[in-house]
């Protein structure tokens, strides 16, 4: 009964653990990578990023699920489901942008450097995937029922963009609500996916293709 409590409650410790650390990088060491060039600051990132975000779950699903990684996560199968998904969910942001453009007459900016379309772009779709729909969605569905696994784990989702959004000045009433709100659907939006095409693939490429949306249109 203890092994079997103490299984489905790790992950809490993993979370507090996780987030202290996020908040460190976010918070503190970000003031030194935003000194480097485009180049060093996007392979630094990227590197600080892997090593908080994605290596302690493969340890976690190795060692404590006694599972392999790419398995659990859901990066072995249903990968032309998800393609489905894909093309559906990404149709509806891209008329979403489009619209947004039209009315409120947005300009395209192209001008991205190399860390943004690395960590921004590339890289956020498969470690924050990797982190909340592949592993505490999958986790948290272990105990809950999905609809509350799924809402639990937007609220994670939403909370993780705490830290950077206080060192950019945008923990400011009203813009903060619309922050808020828009991350918590996205984050639901993201676990729905997850759950019918049962890819995280599926997710991770429509999350970075929304990040390059809002990168191109806002």
């Amino acid at each position: 009964m203890i092994s079997l409590k103490t299984n489905k409650n790790y992950i809490w410790v993993y979370f507090i653990i996780f987030y202290a650390l996020w908040c460190i990088r976010e918070l503190w060491l970000v003031q030194y990578l935003d000194m480097m060039n485009s180049i060093p600051r996007g392979i630094t990132s990227a590197i600080i990023k892997i090593a908080i975000w994605v290596i302690p779950v493969m340890f976690l699903v190795k060692i404590m699920e006694k599972d392999n990684p790419l398995s659990y996560l859901g990066l072995r199968h249903n990968f032309k489901k998800g393609l489905r998904w894909v093309s559906w969910v990404s149709l509806v942001f891209i008329l979403y942008f489009f619209l947004n453009l039209t009315v409120l007459k947005n300009d395209i900016d192209f001008q991205m450097g190399f860390s943004k379309w690395l960590n921004t772009i590339l890289l956020v779709g498969v470690t924050e995937e990797i982190v909340f729909r592949g592993f505490l969605l999958r986790k948290l569905m272990d105990t809950y029922k999905f609809w509350i696994a799924n809402t639990i784990t937007s609220l994670l989702f939403v909370s993780i963009h705490f830290p950077i959004w206080l060192y950019k000045g945008l923990f400011e009433y009203p813009f903060i609500l619309s922050s808020i709100l828009t991350a918590f659907v996205l984050g639901i939006i993201f676990g729905f996916v997850y759950k019918k095409s049962n890819s995280l693939w599926s997710v991770i490429i429509i999350h970075s293709l929304y990040n390059l949306l809002v990168s191109l249109f806002y």
